[in-house]
């Protein structure tokens, strides 16, 4: 049986049926609430949200914008748009444009702002059949009785039943894959997602860029740089410094280009003069360990003079010990691209399973830990001459002291290396208590320097040549 009142059997008898018709009649307005205010907005206006009193709906929420979004119709129906700084969330997840297709609960400014409520145009749909007056007839169920054999409703066709699976899935993949959403999503300038699109694609980038280069120490350079910023991360998180002005980025900076050059001008020309190679002595290990942790720990200390001689700024401890770890992840990065080479040759000429495998971890120590090594020696001696900035009455025994320790530790990491890895490991832990010890307890350090007369007062120094034979230093910072 085709579809009820025409088809083979056509109108039944006693009722006169017009042929069947079907008519959409659609409200075209858009209804939005928010903070107990309605709003009903026609086609051709707009309605502006935020906290300005111009806006056509206004909230006193702080974390919303001023002129924080606007509903208007577009080519394809209603849409909100988030024109404002703060952000605006569905469902948990952030939105910058999209459709009023559906009754919608905006969350505006954070995820616990006002909700700006939007209410699409709805379909009202007339009866499928009506007599001749307009007035509705009967559908099939309500035509049953004396004299009417209807049958069972009837079918829909076959190609309608397809075009409503079709919708289905479309709606379906449209809900699940929202990419027009994603990619109109401010999200996507936070720095977290940048970093973890950067440090998915980088590696893949290096194979594609170097692996036609003759340079060996070019793996060590992309490597060591790829591995830096995340370091530098983790010591800002543990040694947590402070609000970064743009003199301390100067500084950062100043301290980055000093490193490098001071190692290519002195550094290497003093190791080359001791020559050294394979397993050394104690002292030898020890004028290194002096040699390189003068190089990274000289920039932090001029900085910091500098700062305090032409800008009238002292630099904090704690950020001279984030400093201080900067110039030791220059030094690394640099120390690393030198000795990876050697490390790739290693690889390449071993005779045995066993040494290419000590070749490549040798390989990875030196990508992964050398700079986090070199920067918790000079985060170290950091502490020292953040200490020596701020209390100069000590303040050369204070740099002595930091350099010295650095400049121990540095040397028993050289000299027991060609004895033992266990015993490295033990001077690395000894490494990483005092480091971590000093960002864990500096205020309380530097509260009984500051309490202590043998710290408070000019420079020792500084006073002996202005009169030798006078009193002794007064108190104060």
């Amino acid at each position: 049986m085709d579809t009820f009142g025409a088809g083979p059997q056509g109108p039944q008898p006693g009722r006169d049926y017009p042929p069947p018709t079907r008519s959409d009649a659609v409200d075209a307005e858009l209804r939005v609430s928010l903070d107990g205010k309605d709003l009903t907005v026609r086609p051709g206006q707009a309605a502006r949200v935020g906290r300005s009193p111009d806006n056509d709906l206004v909230t006193e929420a702080p974390t919303v914008s001023r002129h924080h979004a606007v509903l208007r119709q577009g080519s394809s129906g209603w849409e909100f748009e988030n024109v404002g700084s703060a952000p605006t969330f569905l469902n948990g997840q952030q939105v910058t444009r999209l459709a009023v297709d559906r009754p919608l609960a905006l969350v505006l400014g954070s995820t616990d702002g006002p909700v700006l409520r939007a209410e699409p145009p709805r379909t009202r749909k007339t009866p499928a059949y009506a007599d001749a007056a307009g007035q509705p007839a009967p559908g099939p169920q309500e035509a049953s009785g004396p004299g009417w054999d209807v049958g069972p409703p009837p079918l829909a066709p076959a190609h309608h039943a397809a075009v409503h699976v079709d919708d289905e899935i479309a709606t379906a993949l449209h809900i699940l894959f929202p990419l027009h959403s994603w990619l109109h999503n401010s999200g996507w300038r936070q720095g977290l997602r940048l970093l973890v699109i950067a440090y998915a694609l980088l590696p893949l980038i290096f194979l594609a860029v170097l692996s036609s280069s003759n340079d060996l120490s070019a793996p060590g350079w992309a490597y060591s740089l790829y591995v830096a910023p995340l370091w530098i991360m983790g010591f800002w998180l543990l040694i947590r410094p402070g609000h970064l002005t743009r003199q301390e980025v100067y500084a950062a900076a100043g301290i980055v280009a000093w490193t490098l050059v001071w190692i290519n001008l002195v550094t290497i020309n003093i190791n080359d003069r001791l020559h050294l190679s394979g397993s050394i002595s104690f002292l030898p290990a020890l004028a290194v360990g002096f040699n390189e942790e003068i190089t990274k720990a000289l920039p932090v200390l001029l900085a910091g003079l500098i700062l305090l001689k032409f800008r009238k700024v002292k630099l904090s401890v704690r950020m001279s010990m984030f400093l201080g770890t900067i110039a030791g992840l220059t030094f690394g990065v640099a120390e690393q691209a030198f000795y990876t080479s050697n490390d790739i040759i290693g690889i390449n000429q071993a005779q045995s399973n066993n040494e290419a495998v000590n070749a490549a971890l040798a390989f990875a120590e030196r990508i992964f830990v050398d700079g986090f090594q070199h920067a918790v020696w000079t985060g170290i001696a950091g502490f020292f001459i953040g200490l020596a900035l701020n209390y100069p009455r000590r303040r050369i025994q204070l740099i002595v002291l930091g350099v010295t320790i650095a400049a121990v530790l540095h040397a028993l990491n050289d000299f027991l290396a060609g004895s033992s890895i266990w015993l490295v490991i033990l001077v690395q832990a000894a490494s990483l208590l005092l480091f971590l010890g000093y960002t864990m307890s500096e205020a309380s350090i530097e509260q009984q320097v500051r309490d202590s007369p043998l710290f408070r007062g000019d420079s020792m120094v500084i006073q002996a040549f202005r009169d030798p034979t006078g009193p002794p230093p007064g108190s104060g910072r």
